[in-house]
């Protein structure tokens, strides 16, 4: 199972135009294979990196850190997820004149988040590497394929709907981790 997900969530971030062709094809309409085999475990991947990164990084052996720094590392890509599905299926209707299913939204929203998974996965299991933040922008690349293979975005409208997209699944985690420390301090 962990083997195809890495495969799947790197064909995303390697060829997306590519899977995004493979994921018209799936025929998932409750989208319960794509959170049992995708969305969750790569939840789980970034909980268990951010529990091992801290780990690694501490000068002592503290476990209530570490599993404080998984719930900052882990609930605002949780959260974002799905913020950014239910804004991207609400303001797509107004905006773009394209009323996409609401299964549709999450699939493409989960897929089209794949640099952003990936990003923190890497970050949370070396946070002394701030640059590999920027590999988040790649989600530009993914939304863009994304919105031509899989949504069909009328080409008049995809840079508008690319960037509004793109700066939604971003910003999401972004607003949460923002707000969780508002609660959560150090």
């Amino acid at each position: 199972m962990y083997k195809q997900l890495i495969i799947r969530l790197f064909n995303i971030v390697i060829r997306p135009e590519k899977t995004w062709k493979a994921c018209n094809d799936e025929q998932d309409n409750d989208n319960t294979d794509f959170f049992k085999s995708y969305l969750y475990p790569i939840f789980g991947i970034i909980a268990l990196f951010s529990f091992v990164g801290i780990l690694f990084y501490l000068k002592e052996w503290n476990v209530r850190i570490a599993i404080k720094q998984v719930i900052k590392e882990t609930i605002p890509y949780f959260a974002g997820y799905f913020i950014a599905v239910f804004a991207l299926s609400r303001l797509s209707a107004t905006f773009f004149d394209e009323k996409p299913t609401n299964s549709v939204c999450e699939r493409f929203t989960g897929y089209a988040s794949a640099a952003v998974y990936v990003t923190a996965a890497l970050y949370a299991l070396f946070p002394f590497f701030p640059i590999i933040q920027v590999l988040t922008l790649y989600t530009f690349y993914i939304v863009w394929q994304g919105a031509v293979h899989y949504l069909r975005i009328k080409e008049q409208l995809l840079t508008k709907f690319t960037i509004f997209a793109s700066i939604l699944i971003i910003l999401a985690p972004l607003i949460v981790r923002w707000a969780l420390s508002l609660t959560m301090p150090d």
